[in-house]
């Protein structure tokens, strides 16, 4: 009987662990390991998880009302500690997390990469949906070190003696790539992990989707924290516009970018084929190409002289003689037309 019951102790707190929200499952006291080599050869859920290469730690910021908004993943080990590898913060307008109190996942909208945390794992995935219950693939992997196992950093294994044998078969697994990361790494690799991230995500979904009235204040919460931030960026904003400082600053730009137009000379390439515009009269290598249709200024106190460029593979050569269109200081301000 106490078998039993404790295996259904076991199987109720597995469940209750994979589906915490987001930030319930992300510990910022642990450890992670990283893998950066992710890969299903097959397209059957099995990954091969190897390259084990950086310390971890994640760092989370929380809103007053209690919703994440920032997710940090910062080398905790070695001549870069310290430094942030990953983040993502739904406050500045280009990373996303919806459904609190149920929120599942960080999603990166330009390059659709998103954190997702399961138990003690965290997941790095790449082409994810803006709804959020897909994706493209796993980027990293990081898993939770067992500080209780006396994992080392380096190859997976406990620091324990051996025989010379038993340490000649470990080099000859690390260098096979089949070096052992511990019980954690071997489980995970056992693991469908396409039906362990969707089962996630899809189950969480339900979740926000059945969400009351109250539990939907979180997304709320997060919307007029991000507007406040926006609007505290305008004000200050504002406030450097209205000095006297920055006033000076614009007027001296706009006097500067006319100065430039009144001393500049602009060819316009009207015909259909590339030219190249130099200011020698001898060299042809010396200048710019021009496309067909495009345009290039100069400062108008140089000669210009113009020649065919026809480009063949990597090399570029020169069809004609070179034809001299325009004369120092007879057009500054001016466009010089080629037909």
């Amino acid at each position: 009987m106490k078998k039993i019951i404790s295996a259904i102790t076991l199987l109720v707190t597995a469940i209750t662990m994979g589906q915490n929200n987001l930030f319930d499952n992300i510990s910022t006291t642990d450890q992670y390991h990283r893998y950066f080599s992710v890969q299903d050869d097959n397209n059957d859920g099995l990954y091969e998880i190897k390259d084990r290469d950086l310390i971890v730690k994640f760092n989370t910021k929380t809103l007053a009302t209690g919703e994440g908004y920032r997710i940090e993943a910062v080398i905790d080990q070695g001549n870069e500690k310290g430094k942030v590898l990953k983040k993502m913060d739904a406050l500045e307008g280009y990373s996303t997390c919806v459904g609190y109190p149920y929120e599942s996942n960080m999603r990166h909208r330009p390059t659709k990469s998103g954190f997702v945390a399961i138990g003690n794992y965290v997941f790095l995935l790449y082409k994810m949906s803006e709804s959020g219950v897909s994706y493209g693939g796993i980027s990293h992997v990081f898993i939770k070190v067992d500080k209780n196992k006396n994992e080392t950093t380096d190859t997976g294994k406990k620091k324990k003696k051996g025989s010379f044998m038993s340490k000649l078969k470990a080099l000859k697994n690390a260098s096979s790539g089949n070096a052992s990361y511990g019980a954690a790494h071997k489980e995970l690799q056992s693991k469908n992990l396409d039906k362990l991230i969707t089962d996630y995500l899809v189950t969480m979904k339900a979740k926000q989707d059945a969400r009351t009235t109250a539990e939907k204040r979180g997304d709320n919460n997060l919307e007029v924290a991000k507007s406040k931030d926006s609007e505290e960026i305008k004000r200050y904003n504002d406030s450097i516009k209205a000095t006297p400082k920055y006033k000076r600053m614009k007027d001296y730009q706009k006097f500067t970018a006319e100065m430039k137009k009144k001393n500049d000379v602009t060819l316009q390439n009207n015909s259909s084929k590339d030219i190249y515009v130099s200011f020698s009269s001898s060299t042809a290598s010396q200048g710019t190409r021009i496309p067909a249709g495009g345009t290039a200024a100069w400062n108008c106190d140089s000669d210009a002289y113009v020649v065919l460029a026809i480009k063949r593979g990597s090399t570029t050569s020169y069809q004609g003689t070179k034809r001299k269109v325009y004369t120092e200081n007879t057009g500054c301000g001016s466009t010089v037309n080629i037909n």
